[in-house]
Parts: structure tokens; C-alpha cells; sequence
């Protein structure tokens, strides 16, 4: 359509979209400047586009974002074409200002704080194409992570290059200045006492964990990160800082050794740790010795899932599927159907359910009955009238629509099974029964179900 409109209604169109809204107001600013005045043009439109005296609520919160957003994009646009150092200092002073709106507004769908995340990113992207000046970098990274905000990380170690030596010598001290535990609030909370330990604030202890990963200390980042070495969650953070040091040997025995050492969900991370680890080195045999310990320690339809598939990697499967079955029939009911069930044995797992005395979720019994639908229908309408039944314990529309759905299920099993009679008696009973759940019963009529 665009293509057959003539020059003069083009630009017609164009200012008359300018003169009503804002965001094109500003794109057709930027695209029609030259490359000396388009700073001075963004600098007004991050002015402008990203600041804003008033109290946002959540539904002017997303306005405010979506004009804010070409800002932003605009901003994009000269860090991959032009980086320089006078766009980094306006990405700077970009997110200054963001930070402030998101001070005055209900962020809760964190379109502002993307906002904010997408202009760090271009921050450090331009700072990559090395044209920031050193000192002046670090000094900002401090006043940022330190003083302006609490939202948002600055990593030294993402901006090492950009800072090098002089820089990174003026972050040390800046950080240091900060970081005195003398200075931390005199009535902070024991929570609080307990996350940051000897350090005054969270910006201070993160600043301290990557300035060891920048030096390779190894002893500091245990301690840093490991902590009381008490929880599945200090391991994981040693084992993936080894990692980033490239030190996969030591990031694999740091999760094994928090898997022996300790308790609790989760000890899974650590788990799929280590297997990414062992799978990377080549070594499926050991990923299957170890999915198969972590089924045996943490039985469920998901750990069954990730050992039938590393042991079909490697050919094992048939030599695991009785014992890992063997483990889920003793320990979790629930998860041996679900595993039987994608594994395509609706009948054993119909026999498991209904020889079994352990309570199941409504959404097994209708996978269940799902299944058993071709082989059973017989078996699939008495599940489904159950479920209906289940979900007019709760009197709301919601509810109501659930059961409509299984009652359309029933009557479809009913006529496979030669049932239609059963189905619309006991359908008889639960209109009576519901007679003054008008709501409902207009459901029912609409479907079809009388």
C-alpha cells in the first residue's frame, strides 16, 4: 500500500504521524539528521524520550515503555554503527535517567527494567569497541552499582578489556572506599547480616566475587561464594565460577562433592551440572552412573526422563528400564504413570493407578483416561464423569467450564462404549443436583449436554 502512494501524500502522512505521536516524532528527527548534529539529536531525544516528573501506575508504566522503546532503539542503532566516547557517556546518562522513572513507577511488569537492561547492554557493547576512557569508566561503574541504584549489576569482569589496567586499578579503590565493613548500617537485619557477610551491601560483596574471578583466586572465590559450604546453592555457585575460570576438572569435583555433602531440591542443579560437565568431556557412561544415582537418591518422572535419555544415547536403556521403574513403584506412584504414559504403556499404567491406594492429581487421571480411551472407553467415561463431578465441588465459572469439558469427553466415550444411556443419567442427576447454578446450566445447554 505504501508503494502506491505518490512523494506528497508520503510526506503528508509523515508529518501529520509526527504531529500527533511522539516516537515518530523523534525517528523522523533522528533519520533525517547528518552525522554531526546526530548526537546532539539523541541526547534531546534521551532527554525527552526517557524521563518523565510523573507518577507512573502499572497501566502507565507500559505506555510510558512502549514511547520510551525507539529511544532505545535509536540508541542501538549508532552503537553498531557509530560507537564512540561520547555515546557511551550518553548511554550513561540514559540510564541515570531510567533508573529515576523506575523510582516513580509501578514496574511490575518490568518493561521499564528492560528498558534499563537493554541500554547496560548497549553501554557494554560500546565500551567493547574500546573507545571509552578508562578511568572515567570505572569511576561511573562504582557510582552506578553503588550509589544511584540497587537494581541492576555492573560486571567488571564483562568491561575488563574496556578498562585495563588503569581502569581496573580505579575500580580496586573505588570499591575498596565502599566496601569498609565498618560502614555498613548499624541496624541492619540479621537476614541481611548473614547475605552479606563482611561486606556493607550486596553491591560491595558482588564487586568482590568478580574482581576474584579477574585475578584467578581461587581460595577467595570459594570463600566468597561457598560460604558455610551448608547448601546445594554454594556448591553450585563454586562449581560454575570454576567453570568460568576454565577450570572444568575443579567445577566437576566442587559438584560432586556438594551432591555428597548435601540435602535438598536443590541438589537437581548440581546434578544437571555435572552431567553437562561429564557429557562435554565425551563421558556418557558416566552421565548415565550418575542420572541413575540421581533417580535412585531423587526418584520422579523427570529424573526417569533424563536417564532414559542419556542411557538411549548410549544404547543402555533396556538394562535400566526395570530397576529405574523398580524405583518410582516404591517411592512415587504418581511419577511411575506419568513415566508409563510417555512411554506409550497405557495399560500398565491404568494397572498401576487403579491398584494402587495412593491418591492422584485430577491431570493424571485424565492423561490416564485419555489414553484409555481407544482400548477402554468404557473405563475413560467413568473417569471423566468423576473429574466433572470433582470440579462442581468449586462453584465459579472457571470450574464450570472444566467440567463442561470432561462431560463433553464423557458423552464422547459413552458413544464409543456404548454407554449414551449410563451418560445421560447420571448427566440427569448432576443438572438436578446443580438446579440453581444458572451459570452452569446455560453452559450445559450451550454444549449440547441436556
Amino acid at each position: 500500500m505504501v508503494g502506491r502512494l505518490d512523494e506528497g501524500t508520503a510526506r503528508r502522512l509523515l508529518v501529520e504521524a509526527a504531529e500527533s505521536h511522539e516516537d515518530v516524532l523523534r525517528a523522523v528527527r533522528l533519520a533525517a539528521t547528518d552525522d554531526d548534529d546526530r548526537l546532539d539529536v539523541l541526547r534531546a531525544a534521551v532527554d525527552d524520550g526517557l524521563r518523565t516528573r510523573r507518577h507512573l501506575d502499572y497501566w502507565g508504566s507500559s505506555s510510558w515503555a512502549q514511547d520510551a522503546a525507539p529511544v532505545v532503539d535509536a540508541l542501538a542503532s549508532e552503537v553498531a554503527e557509530r560507537p564512540s566516547a561520547e555515546l557511551v557517556l550518553l548511554l550513561q546518562r540514559a540510564a541515570g535517567h531510567l533508573v529515576k522513572v523506575i523510582l516513580r513507577a509501578d514496574d511490575s511488569n518490568g518493561m521499564i527494567g528492560g528498558l534499563a537492561r537493554d541500554v547496560l547492554e548497549l553501554h557494554r557493547v560500546a565500551c567493547a569497541a574500546g573507545v571509552a576512557e578508562p578511568r572515567a569508566l570505572a569511576t561511573w561503574m562504582v557510582r552506578f552499582a553503588f550509589d544511584d541504584q540497587d537494581f541492576f549489576e555492573i560486571d567488571p569482569v564483562a568491561y575488563a578489556d574496556a578498562l585495563g589496567d588503569d581502569g581496573l586499578s580505579v575500580y580496586r579503590r573505588e570499591v575498596a572506599k565502599r566496601s569498609a565493613p565498618d560502614s555498613a548500617p548499624a541496624d541492619r537485619s540479621p537476614v541481611l547480616r548473614d547475605l552479606y557477610g563482611e561486606f556493607p551491601s550486596f553491591a560491595a560483596k558482588y564487586a568482590a566475587e568478580r574482581l576474584a574471578v579477574i585475578d584467578g583466586d581461587v581460595d577467595r572465590l570459594v570463600e566468597l561464594l561457598g560460604g558455610d559450604l551448608s547448601s546445594p546453592h554454594q556448591f553450585t555457585r563454586v562449581a560454575e565460577a570454576m567453570i568460568e575460570l576454565d577450570r572444568p576438572a575443579d567445577a566437576l569435583a566442587w559438584a560432586h562433592r556438594g551432591i555428597a555433602e548435601t540435602t535438598g531440591w536443590q541438589v537437581a542443579n548440581l546434578y544437571d551440572l555435572a552431567a553437562d560437565m561429564l557429557a562435554d568431556t565425551g563421558d556418557i557412561e558416566g552421565v548415565v552412573g550418575l542420572r541413575r544415582h540421581h533417580h535412585e537418591r531423587m526418584p520422579s518422572s523427570s529424573t526417569y526422563a533424563k536417564l532414559q535419555t542419556v542411557a538411549r544415547t548410549n544404547g543402555t536403556w533396556d538394562e535400566e528400564i526395570a530397576g529405574a521403574r523398580a524405583v518410582l513403584a516404591s517411592r512415587d506412584t504418581g511419577g511411575l504413570i506419568d513415566a508409563l504414559l510417555t512411554d506409550g504403556d497405557p495399560d500398565e499404567a491404568w494397572r498401576v493407578a487403579t491398584s494402587k491406594n495412593q491418591p492422584l492429581m485430577s491431570s493424571q487421571w485424565q492423561r490416564l483416561a485419555e489414553a484409555r480411551e481407544r482400548a477402554a472407553p468404557h473405563e475413560a467415561m467413568e473417569v471423566y464423569l468423576r473429574l466433572a463431578d470433582e470440579a462442581l465441588e468449586h462453584a465459579d465459572k472457571r470450574a464450570y467450564r472444566v467440567a463442561v469439558r470432561h462431560l463433553e469427553a464423557a458423552r464422547r466415550t459413552a458413544a464409543a462404549a456404548d454407554r449414551t444411556t449410563a451418560f445421560r443419567e447420571h448427566l440427569a442427576g448432576l443438572r438436578e443436583r446443580n438446579r440453581r447454578r444458572p451459570a452452569l446450566i446455560s453452559m450445559l445447554d450451550k454444549a449440547g449436554l441436556e
